[in-house]
């Protein structure tokens, strides 16, 4: 596999970047739920994401930062909000501060051509996927704090620096990451499968692109209302969220709509409405909706 390297300074030292090289198709999206951030695409984005991990395990370099910037990333399945750049490093070779997440924020969006294109090797991630329990025997885990791990999921800030997911892990760590997250399987009976990791979840679809697709869809007709609605900032799926909440329930049906081969050509009377507000005022909750609506629709 092959990526892109570029230098940059960040807190005052060289650090070298890997990212992936302007024709990888494969996508991801970030999205905060359960007090623990997601990482989602599908499965070729778990095959690919995990060879970033077993090969930032080996890597010998000090400084080396995985960095999956917003050319890569799609807005989240669920209602289409903006996904965070991710940042990958191992903890015993490169330090990552705020300092450095600030510089690296700041130089993301004008990075020019790369210094050269690297190989990215990962041998021993084939033969270990080939028996998942024997890998395991002879690389047990690493200790886990579990306590430790829970306070820190629910303090995001820990995680997000300056507006970049930043995901560390020791050696022993990435390597274990990269044979769940390759682990992950889905298929039209099993639709979604997820591993919980030290510090995020890797959750992916089978159908992946065609939920965000419909999620676009859904924040364009909620935000097109004469009267447009708030835009929440809050994280999870409060209850009285009633924005994100509706752009998730009109998403899905989209979605159920063009799985049936129908085309979504225009939104249902529910949302030919002037506010949310009268939305809200017409006696159905957005789940109420869901849960009832006609197959001829």
């Amino acid at each position: 596999m092959k990526l892109h390297r570029t230098v940059a300074y960040l807190d005052g030292r060289p650090y070298t970047l890997i990212t992936l090289r302007p024709s990888t198709t494969t996508r991801f999206a970030v999205n905060h739920f359960h007090d623990s951030w997601h990482v989602l695409s599908d499965r070729a984005g778990a095959l690919l994401f995990a060879r970033l991990s077993w090969g930032l395990a080996y890597g010998r370099h000090e400084n080396t930062v995985v960095v999956i910037d917003r050319r890569f990333l799609d807005p989240t399945p669920f209602e289409a909000e903006p996904s965070l750049p991710i940042v990958l490093f191992a903890t015993e070779r490169t330090p990552f501060g705020g300092r450095a997440a600030r510089d690296l924020r700041r130089v993301l969006p004008t990075l020019g051509t790369p210094t050269a294109t690297v190989r990215w090797h990962t041998h021993g991630l084939t033969t270990a996927l080939a028996d998942r329990a024997a890998w395991q025997r002879k690389h047990p885990a690493p200790p886990v704090n579990r306590e430790r791990e829970h306070r820190h999921k629910r303090k995001p800030h820990h995680t997000v620096r300056d507006g970049l997911l930043v995901l560390p892990g020791t050696t022993g760590t990435l390597l274990h990451d990269a044979v769940s997250i390759a682990s992950l399987t889905v298929s039209g009976g099993a639709p979604m499968a997820y591993e919980y990791l030290h510090r995020y979840t890797f959750q992916i679809f089978h159908d992946y692109r065609r939920r965000v697709s419909a999620a676009r869809t859904a924040r364009r007709e909620i935000e097109a209302l004469p009267v447009p609605p708030d835009r929440f900032t809050g994280r999870g799926y409060y209850a009285e969220d009633a924005v994100r909440r509706h752009i998730w329930v009109r998403g899905t049906e989209i979605r159920k709509e063009r799985m049936r081969g129908r085309r979504v050509t225009r939104r249902p009377a529910l949302y030919r409405t002037h506010s949310i507000n009268e939305i809200q005022r017409s006696g159905k909750t957005p789940f109420e909706r869901l849960a009832n609506i006609p197959v001829d629709e």
